[in-house]
């Protein structure tokens, strides 16, 4: 394809099925439908060349004054052309002075680095299955099921501990997923979701005051798990690594968070202890 005139063009629904080829060549463990969740909550593009064949795709998902950055796919034989620039590029100049944040897999961190990101942050996945329930921590707060009532409590204590505005994708997980709550009285001090995704399930977010809070809040949907489950801790959640780590489940990766741009860390008493997927943050 050497002169080829390579186009960057918004993603479409149709696009999916080719989008999920790339992720499966990879082994990303993304289904049709988790792709659809993706997309519907994104900003998406993809890059064509000859006969409008599409040779990589990228999205974006819109928190205000920040967004997250993934699922960037180049397949292999299509590598080494720019092509991954050009949607990063693409993405930089939609997202305008947002700060950008994205977990970088080895193969893309230089990529990354040459478009002004830095490493800010890690990130562990663990997965697996249970060989037992985690040890329970002594929280004396009130554990329940989320419901309608909690969900702007939930957006609030979300947007202190994460500093944007994450309220449209948490409104579709809502809809589709388990969610949780902890209260000290009539304050929230922690929520959680569990939802289908990839190869069984996944808990995240799970947003705490802190790691005691975090592992009730876990402990209560794995009490719902059937099998495989997984989890992308953060920094701060090396203790419910060891936690989990302890119930059967391993470290499979290890990768890092970067970001371009400024983004305050909030005070510290609400935190992010495990993302709702490497390209939601």
């Amino acid at each position: 394809m050497t002169g080829t005139p390579f186009t960057v063009r918004a993603m479409q629904a149709t696009d999916l099925p080719v989008c999920l080829s790339f992720t499966q060549a990879v082994k990303w463990p993304h289904r049709d439908i988790d792709w659809q969740l993706h997309y519907e909550t994104g900003n998406g593009s993809v890059i064509t060349g000859e006969n409008d064949d599409i040779v990589g795709c990228i999205l974006w998902w819109d928190y205000e004054n920040c967004a997250t950055v993934g699922l960037v796919v180049v397949p292999d034989h299509m590598q080494g052309q720019g092509l991954g620039r050009r949607l990063m590029n693409t993405v930089m100049s939609q997202a305008g002075d947002r700060t950008l944040m994205l977990v970088a897999t080895e193969a893309g961190k230089r990529l990354y680095e040459q478009c002004g990101f830095s490493v800010t942050d890690n990130v562990t996945q663990v997965q697996g299955t249970l060989t037992g329930l985690p040890m329970k921590p002594d929280v004396p707060d009130v554990i329940s099921s989320m419901q309608q009532d909690d969900i702007q409590d939930v957006f609030s204590f979300d947007a202190l501990a994460y500093q944007c505005d994450r309220s449209k994708l948490l409104g579709s997980f809502f809809s589709l997923a388990q969610g949780v709550v902890v209260r000290d009285g009539d304050a929230l001090t922690g929520f959680a979701f569990l939802r289908t995704s990839g190869r069984g399930q996944t808990i995240g977010p799970v947003v705490a005051a802190s790691e005691d809070v975090a592992e009730a809040l876990i402990l209560t949907l794995l009490e719902n798990v059937e099998g495989f489950v997984r989890f992308d801790l953060t920094g701060c959640a090396e203790g419910v690594k060891t936690w989990l780590m302890d119930a059967g489940l391993q470290q499979v990766d290890y990768v890092c968070v970067m970001q371009k741009g400024e983004k305050s860390q909030g005070d510290g008493s609400r935190k992010v202890f495990a993302l709702a997927s490497q390209a939601f943050g």
